[in-house]
């Protein structure tokens, strides 16, 4: 699972669209506005016995066109990237409101319902133990199955506690360990999590989704999407 994205270098979409607007180009105007000074200022100071060599008045040509190249090329790569992270935003908006698949265990269920997760196991177990805790921490389901064949495993909570009374509605956590000769290990779980948001992290250039317990997931982390 990735790691929670830090919240402070996080922009939502509105925020994202007025930092483009706002970009600062001061320092390529500057890099730009400062050579044609240069430029015309030697050409205004030159000694009219001993002009520029005509060799140096190229060079100098050549220079500021490769310059002006480099900034078109720059402004169509930024247009390109801003265009692709536009079509990101969109694309993520449809998963507002549904379900995705990611690891972590989380979820959240209405009074009494089943909620399906499931784990991968590549070398099989000799068992495997199912938890879910609530929102506070608090065990409220256990259960151990016996040996299991390498592959997915597929892991069922009735919605009943540890006293086969009805669990409230609310957040919950599903984890799962295994038992491996004698060994026991801990295995992540994938559930369904409800999309409640998207945002653009400029940091790692790329969308993240905001899941039900407030957790940033990457859009490569999503093993499937439920309609």
């Amino acid at each position: 699972m990735t790691s929670p994205i830090s919240a402070a270098s996080i922009l939502t979409t509105s925020q994202y669209e007025e930092e483009q607007l706002t970009r600062d180009t001061s320092q390529d105007d500057m890099g730009r506005d400062a050579f044609l000074k240069l430029f015309t200022t030697q050409l205004n100071n030159q000694d009219p016995l001993n002009p520029m060599e005509n060799e140096a008045f190229v060079a100098q040509l050549a220079q500021f066109s490769t310059l002006e190249a480099n900034y078109s090329i720059r402004d169509s790569m930024d247009e390109m990237v801003g265009g692709m992270r536009r079509d990101q935003m969109l694309a993520g908006a449809n998963l507002v409101g549904k379900s995705v698949a990611v690891e972590g265990g989380f979820f959240s269920s209405e009074e009494g319902a089943i909620t399906s997760g499931s784990i991968d196991l590549e070398s099989g177990a000799d068992s495997v133990t199912m938890s879910v805790y609530d929102s506070t921490g608090e065990l409220v389901f256990r259960e151990t199955t016996g040996n299991r064949l390498p592959g997915r495993v597929d892991l069922n909570w009735n919605g009943l506690n540890l006293q086969g009374q009805v669990a409230p509605s609310g957040d919950y956590v599903m984890a799962a360990s295994v038992t491996r000769n004698g060994k026991l290990e801990s295995v992540p779980v994938t559930t369904l999590a409800k999309v409640r948001s998207i945002n653009w992290n400029p940091a790692l250039q790329e969308m993240a989704l905001e899941i039900g317990n407030g957790s940033l997931v990457s859009m490569s982390d999503i093993k499937r999407i439920s309609m």
